[in-house]
């Protein structure tokens, strides 16, 4: 079967991107052909939003990992994402919550339900400032993202101090572009953006992470994290905690999201007091949720329309 990507850059890290790429292998690895536009093609994934407009006679497929939805950008951004979801053959959602945001704003659409997956084995920590965080502390800790007010740097910090009890041994690697909250302490580090081998090595390395992100969709950070074995800490909001299958730990939010639309750049105050209690040696790792070969399985059925 021959399959374009739309908008889709396999050079780019991002999440979508990064997921894309990852399915593109599995798929040719099976047989496909990803193809240009300009190449006669089956059918066409769509990431989000289209590029150009769709040949006739392909299956189309639209992958959605949420719509905007603060007010003023609801209309104009939505615009040609609600245009493909009108017109395509099938959506697939990366998480329920995602599903429930779509429906709720434009109405049924058929389709599935697929979270992003990873095949990516335990990596070993080779890199000599990670192993010596790792030989030092008593327990490292890591968060992921890029930032902005919607990913709770300052919460992850604070359920950090809430979780180490006072230990002065521990440390907190703080990954990712443009962190919002800096606080110049021995005991963490920022790293900006590093390359996704050091990324790897570092969840890796972890005892848990902290991703407290408010109504995040699928984020692939925390899909790279439990690849690495290492527990996720997040709350209830969003899709991050389907992800998470029956490991982890989530915080409940003090407020329930009914999918208005609002100011994500301001979210909800967290009661972290649930963690004074929490061990995170204790915490388990669920990858039932992440298995790229299944997630390519159900994408293969979506695009060939079985």
């Amino acid at each position: 079967m021959k399959i374009h990507f739309d908008n889709v850059n396999f050079s780019s890290r991002s999440g979508p991107n990064t997921f894309a790429s990852r399915l593109a292998t599995v798929l040719t690895e099976r047989g496909h052909e990803i193809v240009s536009y300009s190449d006669p093609h089956d059918a066409v994934l769509v990431f989000i939003e289209p590029t150009r407009q769709w040949k006739k006679g392909c299956r189309v497929v639209q992958r959605l990992d949420g719509i905007w939805f603060k007010p003023e950008q609801f209309n104009s951004h939505n615009r040609l994402i609600k245009w493909a979801y009108d017109n395509c053959d099938e959506v697939v959602w990366q998480s329920i919550f995602d599903y429930d945001m779509t429906t709720h704003h434009w109405g049924h659409k058929k389709g599935h339900v697929i979270g992003n997956g990873i095949d990516a084995d335990r990596v070993k920590v080779t890199n000599p400032k990670i192993k010596s965080i790792r030989n030092s502390a008593s327990k490292v800790f890591v968060c992921s993202a890029n930032w902005h007010r919607q990913k709770r740097l300052k919460e992850n910090i604070e359920a950090y101090d809430i979780l180490t009890k006072g230990d002065d041994n521990s440390h907190l690697i703080v990954m990712g572009h443009a962190p919002d909250h800096i606080l110049n302490r021995h005991d963490i580090f920022y790293t900006g953006n590093i390359k996704h081998s050091l990324c790897l090595e570092i969840y890796s390395a972890a005892d848990a992470m902290i991703h407290l992100a408010w109504l995040d969709h699928c984020p692939n950070v925390v899909v790279e994290a439990i690849s690495q074995d290492c527990p996720v800490i997040c709350t209830d909001s969003g899709g991050t905690k389907e992800i998470l299958g029956t490991g982890g730990y989530v915080v409940s939010e003090s407020q329930k999201y009914n999918f208005e639309l609002l100011d994500y750049d301001n979210p909800y105050d967290l009661d972290l007091s649930c963690l004074r209690d929490v061990d995170v040696s204790g915490l388990e790792v669920d990858k039932s949720k992440i298995d790229l070969l299944k997630v390519a399985d159900k994408y293969e059925k979506v695009l060939c329309g079985t």
